[in-house]
């Protein structure tokens, strides 16, 4: 039998399965194309809606700012991640005006809208530890602080690795900022073994940060 033949009688017997299966990858395809183009859609309709909010927190007006963020989430207007972003900002001026159980339940929300978006997680579960810090809640900044070293950070202090550039890079950038915030509760639990470790780790793994390596070493000077 020929290859001509051959294809013929393929197609004869298998055709109609094949044009459905196509049929059937093609309306995939549309539908995943209209879905994410119709996440565009909200999504800049969320940053639109956000607009306002966010231009007054630039002018450095945050009554007015938090106002317009909780007015969005208080009328259901967010989602998603954008609901997650507003919390979080909502949360830092509720933070910074001096309400912190406020701001704890805003960064929760931030959280939960998060997703795997580490900026905004990070963000999100180093204002829930600066709300147990302010409450002297230092067993809970405590797990804060450790989950987020554990889930965010990946540099190790090897040098080798390092300067064959096979050394992790941190997720986020304020991984020193929450070890040197460990370092401080640590003292301030009476765990001076864990805050020495944890300033001695800070020198070896971000030597490279002047601002952290320097306050690490003032620290270690005074134990």
């Amino acid at each position: 039998m020929s290859d001509n033949s051959q294809v013929k009688d393929f197609f004869s017997a298998h055709g109609t399965k094949i044009g459905v299966a196509i049929a059937v990858v093609l309306l995939i395809v549309v539908a995943a194309v209209h879905y994410f183009e119709n996440r565009r859609k909200v999504q800049a309709a969320h940053a639109e809606l956000m607009g306002q909010g966010m231009a007054y927190l630039y002018a450095g007006k945050s009554d007015s700012a938090y106002a317009e963020f909780e007015t969005l989430m208080a009328n259901g207007q967010l989602e998603g991640l954008a609901l997650a972003k507003a919390a979080l900002l909502a949360g830092n001026l509720k933070f910074q005006n001096g309400y912190p159980d406020e701001a704890a339940v805003l960064f929760q929300k931030s959280l939960d809208f998060a997703g795997d978006v580490a900026l905004i997680r990070s963000g999100a579960m180093m204002g829930s530890a600066a709300v147990a810090m302010e409450k002297k809640d230092y067993a809970a900044a405590v797990g804060l602080l450790e989950k987020f070293v554990k889930e965010f950070g990946s540099r190790t202090g090897n040098l080798a690795e390092r300067y064959s550039q096979e050394e992790g890079a941190d997720v986020v950038p304020t991984v020193p900022d929450a070890l040197w915030k460990l370092t401080l509760i640590y003292r301030e639990m009476g765990e001076n073994k864990k805050a020495q470790e944890t300033a001695e780790k800070i020198l070896k793994i971000y030597g490279d940060n002047a601002n952290y390596a320097d306050k690490a070493r003032k620290f270690l000077a005074t134990i």
